[in-house]
């Protein structure tokens, strides 16, 4: 039973969150930023399998600034429902931030030609 136990707690001492930022344009690390939108990433099989909206394009989420910044990280709810699941269905979840600086600033009008269609490919 002790040797159960000590596997049990290496097994949990290793697992980690996934996190990662990029950040795109001009926009310091530590400069404040103001969150704009919020997406659930959808995956299974520990995130092996991208489902629909594994490609998303940062211009849609962030119409009209050039600066930004993308998170994508796991969080505890997502890590809940990939345990809940075994890992079937893992979640991820995608922040897009702007400065507060470009916030206070008045968005560029836009056209459809602006509109950037490059994916960021978040795996």
């Amino acid at each position: 039973m002790k040797k159960l136990f000590i596997l049990a707690l290496c097994a949990i001492a290793m697992t980690s969150c996934y996190n990662t930022r990029i950040i795109v344009g001009n926009v310091r690390p530590n400069e404040p930023l103001v969150e704009v939108s919020r997406e659930w990433n959808h995956h299974l099989i520990y995130g092996l399998v991208p489902l629909d909206n594994a490609t998303m394009y940062a211009s849609q989420y962030t119409v009209g600034y050039d600066n930004y910044v993308v998170k994508t990280y796991m969080s505890f709810l997502n890590s809940l429902v990939g345990g809940i699941t075994c890992g079937i269905y893992t979640p991820t979840e995608t922040v897009y931030y702007v400065p507060l600086r470009d916030l206070n600033a008045p968005a560029k009008a836009i056209t459809q030609d602006d509109i950037d269609i490059s994916p960021i490919e978040l795996e």
